[in-house]
């Protein structure tokens, strides 16, 4: 440009004046899922429990304090009045026996997730003049959606805290986290058997066994349920490998330490405990029936055959048969929807016309043997469960809600670590006290090993 020759306005001079236009729509890209929970808490009882107190009776050998439990679930556990056969010549009747009933016993867990906000985001975004969102406000929404998604994963489990344990299939890689905020490199673990299990930002206990010694914990950055994947810019703790636990963190990783999902219950065989009792001591009892399908595809005969197993444990006349569910995945309701693809096209072949009928529904089936599928996108693959709502229950002490510090304060400044004062940080917290229960093991069934289709 020569010498003194004017200045054109380009758009570098102008971008101090210019104006920032946004987007009406702030799209969410959280997974959000608690199917379980809602329907269990639509269709079962909810009990009011307190926490386990002391009581007269033989002092407990590890705590030297004698417990009472917070929650019994009485049960009839054998029958009596067995029919002989006599004479009736002055011949003995027999002596009598008689039905024996025991009780079971359930503790609520507490759990706590805790939404810190700064001061300055608060006033940073306070009023439409200084944020499309005002943050506080939408994170007590975000927060308690969390929340029930944590609390969705714990109602899968076996009572351990266990989120997923790592397939022998997965890939675990941790040596590329940069174990910086922000850092672009990763540590993973690929293959999951449900990624949906897990939360952004979640602490996440290793175990190489239930009840065994913790590995360590590591921070999830990121879970997608999609590439079934967790990441996090830290290392995984060091020997961390197939067959690991992932545990939710602060469970003790041993059985009975955490809430009792539908896989505590229903499980087939008499070892172990449920609900403290020994299931050995009532062979077939406390034993849920199972359908291995081999990784063979759900089929017509899968409904009758459950109805057979839950008939031959209590009878024709089992009066709750009517309220029987299912609950499993999108790929088995995938399977089941294909059973009726067949049917859709065969009705359709009279249809006159000159235009190609659309030979699929918009939505997949809702029922399957003429009852209620319900489908949750944190089930395990390759199984489906047989829950009959009635025998279950939920024992609550807390349900879910903001933490109250004290006089209705649900808010509360953070103390500085280092004991310089306070933080310019507020932190809430949702809580809950519960624990999920089922009365009647033998009143379900559940299936296992049925192929995944490709998705």
């Amino acid at each position: 440009m020569p010498l003194n020759s004017p200045t054109p306005l380009d758009e570098a001079a102008v971008q101090g004046i210019e104006l920032e236009s946004w987007a009406k729509m702030i799209p969410d890209l959280m997974y959000d899922g608690k199917t379980l929970y809602t329907r269990m808490k639509k269709g079962t009882k909810t009990y009011p429990v307190a926490n386990i107190t002391a009581a007269p009776g033989n002092v407990g050998t590890n705590t030297g304090i004698a417990q009472r439990p917070a929650f019994r679930v009485p049960v009839r556990v054998q029958s009596g009045a067995a029919i002989g056969q006599g004479t009736g010549d002055g011949d003995s009747l027999g002596r009598g026996s008689a039905s024996q009933w025991i009780s079971g016993d359930i503790q609520p867990i507490f759990l706590f997730s805790g939404c810190e906000i700064t001061y300055l985001t608060q006033k940073s975004t306070n009023g439409k003049n200084r944020g499309m969102v005002a943050v506080r406000a939408q994170e007590l929404k975000n927060s308690l959606d969390s929340f029930m998604r944590g609390v969705e994963a714990l109602f899968q489990g076996d009572s351990s805290g266990m989120l997923d344990q790592i397939p022998t299939t997965a890939i675990v890689d941790s040596g590329t986290g940069g174990g910086v905020a922000g850092s672009a490199t990763y540590s993973s673990i690929t293959g999951l058997n449900n990624a949906n299990q897990f939360q952004d930002q979640q602490l996440v206990q290793v175990f190489p066994s239930e009840g065994g010694t913790v590995r360590g914990s590591f921070r999830i950055s990121y879970a997608d349920g999609v590439a079934q994947a967790i990441y996090s810019t830290g290392l995984l703790p060091a020997g961390t490998t197939q067959g690991d636990y992932l545990m939710v963190a602060g469970s003790s990783g041993a059985l009975g330490g955490s809430v009792a999902g539908i896989k505590t219950y229903q499980v087939t065989g008499n070892t172990g405990t449920v609900l403290g009792i020994t299931k050995a001591n009532y062979p077939g009892r406390f034993s849920t029936a199972n359908i291995n399908l081999n990784n063979n595809a759900v089929n017509p005969s899968v409904p009758y055959r459950a109805e057979i197993l839950i008939g031959r444990g209590l009878g024709e006349d089992f009066e709750n048969m009517d309220d029987f569910i299912w609950y499993g995945g999108p790929g088995q309701r995938l399977q089941i929807t294909n059973l009726y693809q067949s049917v859709l096209i065969a009705n359709a072949q009279d249809v006159k016309g000159d235009t190609a009928l659309d030979m699929v529904k918009k939505h997949m089936v809702t029922e399957f043997g003429g009852r209620e599928y319900v489908e949750g996108y944190n089930a395990s693959p390759g199984r489906i469960d047989g829950l009959c709502l009635p025998s279950w229950g939920i024992a609550e002490m807390i349900e879910p809600s903001l933490y109250e510090f004290g006089n209705g304060v649900t808010s509360m400044p953070v103390p500085d670590p280092t004991g310089n004062g306070w933080l310019t940080s507020n932190i809430f917290y949702y809580n809950a006290c519960l624990n999920l229960f089922n009365s009647n093991m033998k009143a379900g069934v559940y299936i296992t090993n049925a192929a995944e289709p490709t998705i």
